[in-house]
């Protein structure tokens, strides 16, 4: 997903004798934590909350795991993908600049508008298809195909646009040899205000959970292009990887406040039965706080993290290597594949809460096993 050295997100192969960026394990770390971030909060929606759809539920009665897990789901369904939009940003400025901005753009349409269409016309209807099965009412692949949408990969989608336009920018106006600069600080509360803002007035017509062109979760995308070039913004200038610590520790503590006063926000809305409306209708004077609790948790949990897997955890071995390798093509399979896991538990006489277990370590696994074995098929590997 991610372009690094000319490749997806998801391949961090760099050679620093030819002027690319030293390969920076770390990415590949922080890659195999969002993507299994990922689908455990997908198995959690198939399990234990409903806070959103899943293509299978079989959904806990009890009020507890659903209390417990509301917390940590909100604040993945939330804010889960912004790392992924950073670094996207932070590699793209090399990659342009080596492949040119027409390479850079063919590059972006051949791994990631191929992916989306094979998601769109094959995975995405059969997900459907299979989820349905143990239903009364089943649905068949055709009429699952007549409704598919881009369900997980709109992160795709919106990636693939914020390069396009950027190719085309750099396109029409070459960036300069020396960037101009400003204080860290700024910048980050730049993105915040802008992020709130500009979501804040998106949500009017999308509202953040609108379903609108094929769900294509447009009310999302003002937070990904400010972080995208947050991301550039960070290769060009150098100060991704020379955060102040002090900094950083800061930015740590304002996402822990900013995260539970969103949570907190949503609990007592929810008490009001006014939640609902807040993420489907952007109704009433909540989305006003929302929008900006988004904007601020969105810039510094999103630079807290990377910086935390960039500094606690620069290494791995050969498994993370591997799983690395096969995570832009685990994030493409998980739906189908978590769900035909599920599906195939379904028979099986055991609560919601083992099943969600169970499903989020042997889900986690095959949808890493089985991206890892289409990087090794032939052709699929230029794509994936």
């Amino acid at each position: 997903m991610l372009e690094v050295n000319g490749g997806s997100a998801m391949d961090t192969s760099q050679v620093t004798e030819t002027g690319r960026r030293p390969r920076a394990l770390w990415v590949d770390n922080m890659r195999v934590l969002v993507v299994a971030g990922v689908i455990v909060v997908h198995t959690a929606t198939g399990y234990l909350t409903g806070i959103a759809d899943w293509y299978y539920d079989e959904r806990t009665t009890s009020e507890l795991w659903s209390t417990l897990l509301a917390f940590p789901v909100v604040v993945g369904a939330l804010f889960g993908l912004g790392p992924m939009f950073l670094l996207a940003g932070w590699f793209s400025p090399m990659s342009l600049d080596r492949r040119g901005p027409g390479g850079y753009a063919r590059s972006r349409l051949l791994r990631l508008g191929i992916p989306l269409l094979v998601f769109v016309l094959l995975i995405q209807p059969a997900a459907d298809y299979i989820g349905s099965r143990p239903d009364i009412v089943q649905v068949s692949f055709v009429a699952a195909l007549r409704a598919t949408e881009l369900s997980v990969m709109w992160f795709v989608a919106a990636l693939l646009v914020y390069s396009l336009v950027y190719a085309g920018v750099r396109g029409l106006r070459p960036r300069a040899k020396t960037p101009a600069t400003r204080p860290i600080g700024q910048v980050l509360v730049a993105a915040t205000l802008v992020i709130a803002a500009v979501s804040l007035a998106v949500w009017q017509a999308w509202p953040w959970n609108s379903e609108a062109y094929l769900s294509a979760r447009l009310g999302e995308w003002a937070q990904g292009a400010v972080l995208f070039t947050l991301g550039l913004k960070a290769a060009e200038s150098g100060w991704l990887e020379d955060l102040p610590p002090s900094l950083v520790r800061r930015l740590g503590w304002v996402a822990l406040l900013g995260a539970l006063a969103t949570t907190a926000l949503f609990a007592a809305l929810e008490m009001q039965g006014r939640a609902e409306p807040v993420l489907n209708e952007a109704a009433g004077w909540p989305t006003i706080p929302f929008a900006l609790l988004y904007g601020v948790v969105s810039v510094s949990l999103t630079v807290w993290f990377v910086d935390w897997v960039r500094t606690r955890w620069p290494g791995h071995g050969p498994l993370i290597g591997g799983a690395a390798r096969g995570s832009y093509a685990a994030y493409l399979v998980h739906p189908l594949v978590l769900t035909a896991v599920m599906v195939l538990l379904a028979p099986v006489a055991l609560v919601p809460e083992i099943k969600f277990v169970l499903v989020s370590i042997g889900g986690v696994s095959a949808c890493f096993a089985v991206g890892y074995a289409l990087t090794r098929v032939p052709g699929v590997s230029r794509v994936l």
